[in-house]
């Protein structure tokens, strides 16, 4: 009879929790995405440029335009790595706070997740895919160092590390989303996917978009709007699988990023601030 209402207890609890809302998920995604390209382009490339002297002439979603004629080899490496590292500092500081919001709600634990996730597998695969690919961030940054194969070798095995680091902790951090009370049915399983398909989507579909308003050349620009969103984060879609069964430390009842009118208005701000400012880019 005892594990009859067991039984019971957790049939209920599967059929009670609470449902995700997709558009708030998708909110917090162009949210989370349009962060990091600001920490990637301009917190990290320009602020690099700024602080070594350098006179960024045009920032956007997508790319950074600086003179770097007459500037010594050093100073243009330290910027061209400078957005990935922004990038990897943003998602340590962010994994360090995670603790102190354990008490917070479903969408800012959320946010905080994918920020520390795509802020760690954008930079590993730049490196793991970009170093040989001709052109890039890791591409220029090789430029004009001795033995280019060994440190091309190099960055590509380092980005593999980062990448499996980021497959790893987001899986792990994912944990608390997808519950215990879940076990036993699909439901783990959709709860995951849902909180990394769609925010990839989302996030990737938005950056795409903004960067056809980009003045350089659209075309171009697309395309590596596209390679930045859509590829730089495809490690997303992968974590959702990793993880099969709830761990040891897994919640019985799962966090839930519900309705939040908040997330939706800055998730429309993004929007704007992507089609309208950072596609064009900065200045005019």
């Amino acid at each position: 009879m005892e594990a009859r209402l067991d039984g019971s207890a957790k049939a209920q609890a599967q059929t009670t929790t609470t449902r995700i809302d997709l558009f708030t998920v998708a909110a917090i995604g162009v949210v989370a995405y349009l962060l990091s390209s600001i920490t990637h382009e301009a917190l990290g490339h320009g602020l690099a440029a700024i602080l070594l002297g350098l006179h960024p002439q045009h920032v956007s979603s997508v790319d950074l335009d600086v003179s770097f004629a007459g500037v010594p080899d050093w100073k243009r490496q330290i910027v061209d790595e400078a957005g990935c590292g922004a990038q990897i500092v943003v998602a340590l500081i962010t994994l360090g706070i995670m603790p102190l919001f354990r008490g917070s709600k479903g969408t800012t634990r959320y946010f905080l997740w994918l920020i520390s996730t795509i802020n760690l597998i954008i930079p590993g695969g730049y490196l793991m895919v970009l170093t040989f690919a001709g052109f890039g961030d890791w591409n220029d940054f090789v430029q004009g160092l001795p033995a280019q194969l060994a440190w091309r070798t190099g960055l590509t095995i380092l980005g593999i590390i980062i990448s499996l680091l980021g497959l790893y902790l987001g899986a792990r951090n994912l944990e608390p989303f997808a519950g215990r009370a879940t076990e036993g049915s699909d439901k783990r399983g959709k709860r995951r996917f849902m909180l990394t398909y769609t925010p990839y989507l989302a996030g990737s579909a938005a950056l795409t978009i903004s960067a056809i308003f980009n003045p350089v050349s659209p075309l171009l620009i697309l395309i590596s709007g596209a390679a930045a969103s859509f590829g730089g984060t495809a490690f997303l879609m992968p974590i959702n699988g990793i993880i099969k069964k709830p761990l040891p430390n897994t919640p019985e009842e799962p966090l839930t990023p519900t309705r939040d009118w908040l997330w939706l208005s800055l998730g429309v701000v993004a929007l704007i601030i992507y089609f309208f400012v950072l596609g064009p880019g900065l200045p005019r």
